[in-house]
């Protein structure tokens, strides 16, 4: 059987792959099983500093597998439960991994595509990736922390109307609305993707680690509790062979070299 999700790893960095190329990627419920494995080994590889996460062939992911669905249209509210719960744990996976997360997309990116783009840290798209919410078109609600992250990124207003109109947008529209970082030629995004996931490996990945920690935390912390966390988490940050070599290059006038450490 093929694994449905490939990891390389390589110079620090893991990449995840999603692997159904003939299927555009369409996330199911064996992805799910690989990709919440994959993602805790990256999380408890120590010599892994950034992950990507890409597609294989034309499309980044195009939604879940309709025809899986189809397959399974009598499966029972339990099994169902299941099922989504189990790519909730993926995206949770996703967003509290310590390690920044970058997905490199391309083609298509809809439904659940969308989810796991919007669980990443940082995304680069090609140009010409277009974009899809899709759940109203399928009938379903949202999945995978779309109503949470959404909104938040676009703005209410603006977020109802993609996912009721379910339309396609352009990757220029995309990084207008704050969806994604990066958009560059088709044929410039495997190296501008490698260009960043090298910064980042180069980078105070403990003080990312905790920047991640600290936004994610913001957006249900009341402010004073957030100041607090802020304080403990800088004070730790203080204490790191990051800072210290950090704050002795800045004296010195020379770039820091950082050990994630």
């Amino acid at each position: 059987m093929t694994d449905t999700v490939l990891v390389t790893k390589d110079n620090h960095v893991a990449i995840l792959t999603f692997n159904r190329p003939d299927k555009m990627n369409a996330f199911n419920r064996a992805m799910a099983n690989q990709l919440e494995r994959l993602i805790e080994d990256v999380r408890n590889d120590h010599s892994i500093r950034a992950l990507i996460l890409c597609g294989a062939g034309e499309v980044f992911m195009a939604g879940s597998d309709i025809h899986e669905f189809q397959q399974q249209l009598t499966m029972t509210t339990p099994e169902a439960m299941s099922f989504i719960r189990h790519f909730n744990a993926c995206i949770l996976a996703l967003r509290e991994i310590d390690k920044p997360v970058l997905a490199s997309v391309h083609g298509l990116v809809t439904g659940t595509g969308m989810s796991v783009m919007l669980a990443a840290d940082l995304v680069i798209a090609s140009e010409a990736t277009q974009f899809s919410l899709g759940f109203c078109r399928l009938a379903t609600s949202p999945a995978g922390g779309i109503s949470y992250n959404l909104p938040r990124l676009v703005g209410m207003k603006k977020a109802i109307e993609l996912l009721f109109l379910s339309e396609n947008f352009s990757a220029a529209t995309a990084q207008t609305l704050g969806l994604v970082n990066w958009v560059v030629p088709a044929d410039q995004l495997a190296n501008q993707t490698q260009q960043i996931a090298e910064r980042l490996v180069n980078g105070p990945t403990l003080a990312f680690s905790r920047t991640k920690q600290l936004v994610n935390s913001a957006w249900q912390n009341k402010v004073e509790a957030q100041l607090e966390l802020e304080a403990d988490s800088f004070v730790k940050s203080m204490h790191t062979l990051d800072f210290k070599n950090a704050v002795r290059a800045f004296i010195n006038k020379r770039q820091p070299d950082y050990e994630g450490r």
